[in-house]
C-alpha cells in the first residue's frame, strides 16, 4: 500500500486527474499545450506521463515513453535540482537540446515549473505556445508556478483515489 501512495500517477483515474489538471494549466496559461512530467532521479531523466492541447509531431495524450535525459536540457537541471523555473521566449538565451525540442514539436516559446509533493521535486509542468500566438515572457513564470502548484495538489487527489 505504501507504493501505491508514494506513486500517485499510476492507474488510469489518476491519469485522468492529471490530465484535467494539465487542461486547467493549458486554459489558464492561455497556451497551445502543456505537458506533466515525473522526475525519475535515479534515471536521470524526466519522463511525460500527460500532454494536453495542440501536440507535436510524435506527441500522444498518453504517451508510453516519452523521456528526455535531464542533463542534457540545462534549464532543466536548474528547474529540478534548484526549483528554478524557466522561460524560453522571444531573444532569450536559450540551450540548444530546449530549442532543438521546441522547433521539433512545431511550437514557439515554452515555459516550466517544478512540481513540488510531499516537500521535494516531483517534476515539471512544461507549457509551449505555437508560432503566431501570444508569446510565453519572464512576466508569465509567476502563473507557470501557480499551476503547476495546482498540479501538485491534483497529485494529493490522484493519492487518494488509489
Amino acid at each position: 500500500m505504501e507504493e501505491r501512495a508514494s506513486e500517485p500517477w499510476r492507474g488510469d483515474a489518476a491519469l485522468a486527474i492529471l490530465a484535467a489538471a494539465a487542461e486547467r494549466a493549458l486554459r489558464g496559461l492561455d497556451v497551445a499545450s502543456a505537458s506533466v512530467s515525473i522526475w525519475e532521479r535515479e534515471a536521470g531523466c524526466l519522463r511525460t506521463l500527460v500532454n494536453v492541447g495542440l501536440l507535436g509531431p510524435g506527441e500522444q495524450h498518453l504517451p508510453a515513453d516519452e523521456v528526455y535525459p535531464v542533463d542534457t536540457f540545462p534549464s532543466l537541471v536548474r528547474l529540478l535540482e534548484q526549483r528554478t523555473p524557466y522561460c524560453l521566449g522571444h531573444g532569450d538565451p536559450t540551450d540548444v537540446s530546449s530549442a532543438s525540442l521546441v522547433a521539433s514539436l512545431g511550437k514557439d516559446t515554452q515555459a516550466a515549473a517544478p512540481i513540488a509533493w510531499r516537500s521535494e521535486v516531483w517534476g515539471a509542468l512544461w507549457v509551449a505556445t505555437m508560432p503566431g500566438g501570444r508569446p510565453l515572457t519572464a512576466d508569465d513564470i509567476p502563473r507557470v508556478v501557480r499551476a503547476a502548484n495546482e498540479i501538485a495538489r491534483a497529485l494529493d487527489d490522484a493519492a487518494a483515489a488509489h
